[in-house]
Parts: C-alpha cells; structure tokens; sequence
C-alpha cells in the first residue's frame, strides 16, 4: 500500500478501481470524492452529446502528460429513482486506464489529475509532489510557489533504509579506475580533494526489486549516467546495456 498523503498534494481527492463495467460502456463512473475533486476544479457537467472535452493532467505516467476525457451525467428516465451518475468519458477510459486499475482522480484548484495507484509504489510524498509540479500548468505552480512560506518546515522523518556493504561499493569503485561505467558515456568527470574522479556506485538491479547488493550487480557511474539510469525515458534499455557490460568485466 502506498504511503503517500493525499492531503498534502490535493485539494480534494478519491481512488476507485476500474470495474469491466466502466471500461464496456466506455464511462468511468467517479466515486463521490472524486465527483467532489471535478466540481471543485470547477469543471461543470457537459449538457452536450458528445460531451466537451476537458484535459487531465496525468504526472506519474511515463509517456504522456495529460489525456482527454469529458465529465457529464448518464441519462436517466423520468421514472428513475436514482440521481444520474456523474462519468467520465473518451481517452481516460477508452485508452488510458484498465480494468482493475486503482485510479486516484484529485484536483489542485482548477487542475484535474489522475494517477494510476501503482505507479507510485515505493514513492514518497515528497517525490510524487515534485512529479506533480514539473508536470503542472506554469502558472498553477508559479502561484504556489508564491504562496509558500519563505523558510523551510522542520518535520521528523522514521524511514527503513537498505544496508549497504561499503566493500561492495569500494570495489566496484577501484574496478572503475576513475572512469564512468556506462558504455559510451562522455562525460567530463570532476575531481574529489583527494585528486580522484568523483563517482557514485549505482545498483543496476534496483535493491527495491529485490536486486542484490553484491558486485555483479553494481556500477560507479557519473552523477549524469546515475540520473540516467532513474528517471530517462530510455532507462529499461539503459539497465540492459549497463548489465550487460558489468557481467563482460566482472
């Protein structure tokens, strides 16, 4: 279960999976917080068919950063006795989300965002918070970021952390001679006092993944190739190709 808090990101906020329903009628039926999360980013029911249009910032998905979707209401007969329920339509549904997928759907202000619940495994808050704002409307983060109090908050922070063997990442330094690791890499390396190239010891197969913290699977990289490695688009390739050649040296 993820141990981010949606209080802190949110101004209103609701997880519902997506049900077979949802997806073989192509409307995904919101939850009442989340229903509560759309009328607060005052986007208002469609009265037209097709429905208009409106834009949902998606942050934690890996290839795009909003989709389209539309919110109205079903049509219901005269006679019915339930109210109309409040859906959301074309690419949210169509495309975006699966069955079974545990979607939040939450608003800052006027902006509408929906997250996959499973993508933020192993995330913080504070790291799903700097998603949201590198993939927010400029002028939504310029304005928070206007009203945050000038010195930083102090809070106390219990955290369960890997061990690390520090003989593990000495050799796979003294292995690299001063140089970065990843195949092809050109960067210019700056040096420690002690006249050595500074590099960082980097586990291919991420400890979280059950990876192992043994020298096959470790490899001093420069701070450039480490980022790579995390957050490039490119970075299931990138493991490979850095696997591969650890395995040909080690």
């Amino acid at each position: 279960m993820t141990a981010v808090d949606w209080n802190l990101i949110f101004d209103n906020w609701g997880i519902k999976s997506v049900a077979p329903t949802d997806k073989s009628k192509q409307a995904y039926v919101l939850s009442a917080e989340q229903h509560a999360a759309v009328i607060d980013a005052d986007i208002a029911p469609s009265l037209e068919r097709p429905a208009t249009p409106i834009t949902v910032v998606t942050p934690l998905s890996p290839y795009r950063q909003t989709v389209i979707s539309s919110f109205y209401n079903a049509k219901r007969s005269a006679k019915a006795s339930r109210e109309p329920e409040p859906r959301m339509g074309r690419e949210l549904i169509r495309v975006w989300l699966q069955v079974n997928d545990a979607v939040l759907i939450g608003n800052i202000g006027q902006t509408l965002y929906a997250i996959k619940i499973d993508s933020v495994e192993n995330m913080t808050t504070a790291e799903v918070m700097q998603e949201i704002a590198r993939r927010s409307p400029h002028s939504m983060v310029l304005a928070l970021a206007l009203e945050a109090a000038a010195g930083p908050v102090r809070k106390d922070v219990i955290r369960s952390e890997f061990a690390r063997n520090p003989y593990v990442v000495a050799a796979a330094l003294h292995r690299a001679q001063n140089t970065c690791e990843m195949p092809g890499c050109v960067a210019k390396l700056f040096e420690r006092d002690d006249g050595s190239s500074y590099l960082e010891a980097h586990h291919i197969i991420p400890l979280s993944e059950k990876g192992l913290d043994s020298l096959d699977n470790v490899a001093a990289l420069c701070p450039h190739c480490h980022r790579q490695q995390h957050h490039s688009r490119d970075r299931v390739a990138l493991r490979m190709q850095l696997k591969n050649y650890i395995e040909s040296v080690f």
